[in-house]
Order: C-alpha cells, then sequence, then structure tokens
C-alpha cells in the first residue's frame, strides 16, 4: 500500500507511531497521523489553515485531549493500525488517483483524514463555529489547482551505466557475519529442488544465525519474525513464482535486486561492508518475493521494523549518513526532488567538522558563497514542492566511489573525504562545475587532503 508514498507522506506514517508510543496507545488512530502533519510549518495543510485563522497549537491540543481517552494504563513499546487508519489508507489512494497525483503526498493523507465521517475534531471544530464543510472544499480546490513546477536537475539526464549486477555480487558481502548468512543459505540449495539463491534462503540463514542476545534478533522476535515462524511459511508455499520477473541468474531476479538495494542502503549510510540488517532492509524496501511475501503473511509492519533496525545504525552518527541528511534538506528548501553531486558537495560544507570541509574552509568555500553558485547553477523553485528525494546517477556514482575508495584504505566506512575525493574524480559533475566558479580546483583539494591525513599519522 505504501509503495506510492513519498518520502514526506511515510515520514507523517512514521511519526504518527511515535505519536501513538509516546501517549499510550496500542493503535495508530486518524487523529495521530492528524497530529504528524501538523508538525511541518511550512505545509500548505498548515499554511492554509493559517488561511481560516485556526491556531495550529490549539488544534493540536484538541486532537490530544480526544486521544486521552483511548490512552492505556501500561507502556506501550509496539503499535498496530486501527481500522479506522486503514480506511484512511485506502481513502488516501482514491483521493491522489481523482486529483491525476501518480504518487501520495501528505496533503492527499490529511484530505482522506479530514473527509473521514467518524473524525470527532469536526464535531469540536463545529463547536467553535468554523464551517468544516467550507474548510474540505477549499483544502479540495487548493490541491487541484496547485501544480508545483519541476526543476530539470543537470545530472537527471545523465545516461546510466551499464553494469552487469550480477557480477562478483558475492564480492560485495565482505563483512564476516554476512559471509557466515551467504555460505549458509548456499548450503540449504543442496536440501532443496532449487540450484539459484532466492530472498527465501538469505532471510532463513539470517534467522537462524542471528545472535539470541543482539538487539537485530530482539527487534525482529518483537515482530513475530523467528526461524521457526519463517520456515513454518515457508514449507507452506508450493511455488516459486513470486522471485522470478526476469531471466535466470545465479540469483533469483529479486534476490539480485534486494542485495543491490541492501548495497545502496550501505553506500548511502557511509557504512563500507553489507551487514544482515541492511539484507532485511533490502527486502522490506524491495516489496517483492518470497521473503516480503512471508513477512506480509506474519503481519509484519514494515516500516516499524524498518524504523526498528534503522535506529541503531542511525545512532552510529557516521559523517556520510550526516552529510547526506543535509543535502536532501538542501533540496528541500530549493524546491528540487534531486539530490546532485552539488548538494552532496554543499553537505559537506554543512557538516563544517570533518577534514573535507576543513580543506574546503581553507580554500575558501563557505556556505553562502557555495549556496549561490549551486543556486545559480541548477535554479530553485519557489513554489510549493513535496515530492520524493532521488539521488541524481552522478551522485550514485559519487557514493559508489566512495564506497570504494574506503574499503580500499580498508575502512569501516565512507568518511567526508572519501566523497570529496569521489567528487574530484567527477571533472564534469555539477560540483565540479560549482568549484570552478569559486576558483578551486581538483588537485589542490586532493592535496589539502591528503597534507591532513598526513598531519594525524605524524
Amino acid at each position: 500500500m505504501f509503495e506510492k508514498f513519498t518520502e514526506k507522506a511515510i515520514e507523517a506514517v512514521k511519526s504518527a507511531q511515535i505519536y501513538a508510543i509516546e501517549l499510550n496507545h496500542e493503535k495508530i488512530y486518524p487523529e495521530h497521523l492528524l497530529l504528524s502533519l501538523l508538525n511541518d510549518s511550512n505545509s500548505l495543510i498548515v499554511k492554509t489553515f493559517n488561511i481560516y485563522k485556526i491556531e495550529i497549537e490549539d488544534l493540536k491540543k484538541e486532537i490530544k485531549v480526544l486521544l486521552n481517552k483511548r490512552a492505556v494504563i501500561k507502556p506501550v513499546e509496539f503499535v498496530t493500525f486501527s481500522d479506522s487508519s486503514k480506511d484512511i489508507f485506502e481513502k488516501t489512494l482514491e483521493i491522489a488517483r481523482i486529483l491525476g497525483n501518480s504518487y501520495v503526498k501528505q496533503e492527499h493523507l490529511f484530505l482522506a483524514i479530514w473527509d473521514y465521517p467518524k473524525l470527532e475534531l469536526t464535531n469540536v471544530l463545529k463547536e467553535k463555529g468554523i464551517d468544516v464543510e467550507k474548510l474540505k472544499t477549499m483544502f479540495y480546490n487548493v490541491l487541484s489547482a496547485h501544480k508545483p513546477k519541476k526543476i530539470k536537475h543537470p545530472e537527471a539526464i545523465e545516461k546510466r551505466r551499464r553494469v552487469d549486477k550480477a557480477e562478483n555480487i558475492i564480492s560485495l558481502i565482505e563483512s564476516s557475519d554476512s559471509r557466515k548468512i551467504f555460505d549458509k543459505a548456499i548450503a540449504k540449495l543442496s536440501t532443496s529442488s532449487y540450484e539459484i539463491l532466492g530472498t527465501e534462503q538469505i532471510m532463513q540463514s539470517i534467522l537462524e544465525d542471528v545472535e539470541e542476545n543482539s538487539e537485530l534478533y530482539k527487534t525482529l522476535s518483537d515482530f513475530g519474525i523467528t526461524a521457526d515462524s519463517f520456515t513454518s511459511k515457508l514449507n507452506e508455499l508450493s511455488s516459486r513464482q513470486a522471485e522470478y520477473e526476469d531471466k535466470q541468474i545465479i540469483f533469483t531476479p529479486n534476490a539480485l535486486k534486494t542485495l543491490m538495494m541492501a548495497l545502496d542502503i550501505v553506500r548511502e549510510e557511509g557504512n563500507a561492508s553489507i551487514l544482515p540488517e541492511h539484507i532485511i532492509l533490502g527486502i522490506l524496501k524491495s516489496k517483492k518475493g518470497i521473503a516480503y511475501n512471508i513477512l506480509k503473511e506474519l503481519n509484519v509492519n514494515e516500516y516499524l521494523l524498518e524504523e526498528k533496525i534503522l535506529q541503531p545504525i542511525e545512532k552510529q552518527k557516521n559523517e556520510t549518513l550526516y552529510i547526506l541528511r543535509l543535502a536532501k534538506q538542501e533540496a528541500r528548501r530549493i524546491g528540487n526532488s534531486v539530490v546532485g553531486s552539488e548538494l552532496i558537495l554543499l553537505g559537506i560544507v554543512l557538516e563544517a567538522n570533518s577534514i573535507a570541509a576543513d580543506v574546503l574552509r581553507d580554500l575558501g568555500v563557505i556556505v553562502k558563497d557555495a549556496r549561490e553558485v549551486i543556486e545559480e547553477l541548477i535554479g530553485t523553485n519557489d513554489d510549493y514542492a513535496n515530492a520524493e528525494i532521488t539521488f541524481s546517477q552522478r551522485a550514485k556514482l559519487i557514493l559508489e566511489e566512495a564506497w570504494n575508495i574506503a574499503k580500499a584504505q580498508n575502512k569501516n566506512r565512507t568518511t567526508a573525504d572519501d566523497l570529496l575525493i569521489a567528487i574530484c574524480n567527477q571533472p564534469d559533475s555539477v560540483a565540479m562545475k560549482a568549484l570552478s566558479k569559486l576558483g578551486v580546483d581538483a588537485l589542490e583539494i586532493k592535496q589539502g587532503i591528503k597534507n591532513r591525513l598526513e598531519s594525524f599519522r605524524i
């Protein structure tokens, strides 16, 4: 259901889950979703309420008063969606289709909530003398008339490199934990009628190998995902059709897709090897294959599971993850849905504490000048924009090269200097054009990084 939701819409759903836990509720109700949608002061939702002279903080208080009736005494750690929330998600998809949108935005979610006949908040607003029907109509009219313009990113038109994704895929799985899992998964083929490795063998091996005292084991167990429950569902299957959508290779197509998605996650987080956690995240992200179908059969809340798996990874606070978050924030600030090489560069400058940031600062690159040059090169959008943020092909290439640089130096994760060197190795990128306009070239950046690193070794 959520595969058509934009990044912001999914974040709203995740935020609603957090609200439910904080307010001690066992289920996520429409009011939790509404609370999460009122958090963004720059959103079209909040701006429209402001036009109607409705105080957002007062509205939040009214919602929390209504929700307090549903609180339970015991502490709540995990929540599920209520039937009313599920109805709203279905309605959200319908509204997006009616308005001619390919993806579900947070505004569509808001309209579905607002249009829900059992929403108690509407009675509260009516008592305050607010014309609820008129307010609904205004929201629909604003959304229907609003057509955000799109910025064509210079790197969005680059041709995708042809890569044989199956080539040496096992060599990408270099951590000892993942190596054991793949050895075990391959061994399982001898006990089955298959000769090609699928997501089910990979997932089964992870569940059998994960240590009982580990954070991953606890998270999966809390969601009812154990070796026994997974194997039980697997034994019920009589077909492997869910794994095949293309030609047969050493991995089933969906297993290969899962691993490549896991690898993308690893690079974006700045880690230098694929861990079992990343493979499970890849399964959740792919939304296809036997392993994913079994998780659905086990009624797993995939978005809450993803959140729980990511929490310990994100606590590591590595440079690359932080830089890419800053890059995405800059993309939203200028109304662009694409993070190109130039915004990764800007993320490095904004991070400010790395070796790469120090080198750029020594060369006279500051945030204000970098922003001005980058905005001149790719443009800005003053209109409202709410699109899912993606990486340009050049940005993905930079992440891949930074990952390879870190691996070659036997580092546990990529750092800002790896990213900056990778940018310097892309002379035609928008980032290098920006640096050229700022009077900086690749040679002096690389030399600056080299000097800094050598000074640390002395």
